[in-house]
């Protein structure tokens, strides 16, 4: 592929980029899941698929394995992937998830356009970390049903410290603006990971989310477990305390959100916590 104009890092060599992505898709995991939000995982599941390599390797990511390319998963052709996506249609997912696909969006387009001229009718999900840039997404318009992007950082320093991504917040307003431009507001769910310790960086992202619309989705994480090199960072290198989510809980009363969903305290971190390592990683 030579230089990559993908994602906003614009690596001068594909191979050989942030990313270290190839040319073919990388798949590690596809099947139904059920541990995402209410109506994409639905009664039937979501026809989740996992796909390696990422364009943020954050240094505290529950998908590490995968993300940062520890277990590397199956290659797949084009033709592979849209067989997969009829697998799941078969099975009665509620959708196609494709979690992570930013790094492989000039393949999906192909695939994705084939697969719907072909018969494909299932809802197709973008579960992405925000960090795209607005012709990439562009180039999948029509294509993509849902976005689920996260909105991490309003604090460029915390985008730099953990994520390598300096322009983090500005590169994900950007791109998700034009997400609701292409599916309008009611198909997108934001997601915030609040980070312990960082609860400026936490209301500042929770401002700009309530900015979109009075009807925006909030999907409000409160599961961070302090994984993969988060030990190397003393102020994050710990769980999330309750007073701290209290606050967090009070911010977003302030700020009258009116849709979405709240993930419990006391739900058990490690369920949200996958092992790659295991034929079913959520199990």
């Amino acid at each position: 592929m030579g230089q990559c104009k993908i994602c906003p890092r614009q690596c001068k060599e594909r191979n050989l980029g942030f990313c270290k992505a190839k040319d073919k898709l990388e798949i590690v995991w596809s099947g139904k899941h059920f541990g995402e939000e209410p109506p994409i995982s639905g009664t039937k599941g979501s026809g989740a698929i996992f796909f390696g390599r990422c364009n943020l390797a954050c240094v505290y990511c529950q998908n590490w394995q995968i993300s940062q390319g520890t277990i590397v998963g199956k290659n797949f052709s084009n033709d592979q992937l849209v067989e997969l996506f009829f697998k799941l249609q078969d099975q009665n997912c509620q959708n196609i998830n494709l979690i992570s696909p930013t790094v492989w969006a000039k393949q999906l387009k192909i695939v994705l356009k084939k697969a719907k001229k072909n018969g494909l009718n299932l809802p197709i999900v973008w579960n992405s970390n925000a960090y795209e840039s607005v012709e990439t997404l562009q180039s999948l318009k029509g294509l993509v049903d849902i976005f689920i992007p996260d909105y991490k950082y309003d604090d460029e320093s915390l985008g730099i410290k953990y994520s390598h991504a300096a322009d983090y917040p500005l590169i994900a307003q950007k791109a998700i603006w034009e997400m609701i431009s292409q599916v309008g507001v009611e198909n997108i769910i934001i997601r915030h990971l609040v980070l312990p310790g960082q609860l400026k960086n936490t209301f500042g992202c929770l401002r700009f989310i309530r900015s979109l619309s009075p009807k925006i989705q909030l999907s409000l994480m409160a599961q961070y477990n302090p994984l993969y090199k988060a030990g190397d960072f003393i102020e994050i290198n710990r769980k999330l305390t309750k007073k701290e989510y209290n606050l967090v809980l009070k911010m977003v009363k302030e700020l009258d959100f009116k849709n979405g969903w709240i993930q419990e305290f006391d739900e058990a971190v490690e369920c949200f916590t996958p092992d790659f390592k295991k034929q079913n990683p959520f199990v």
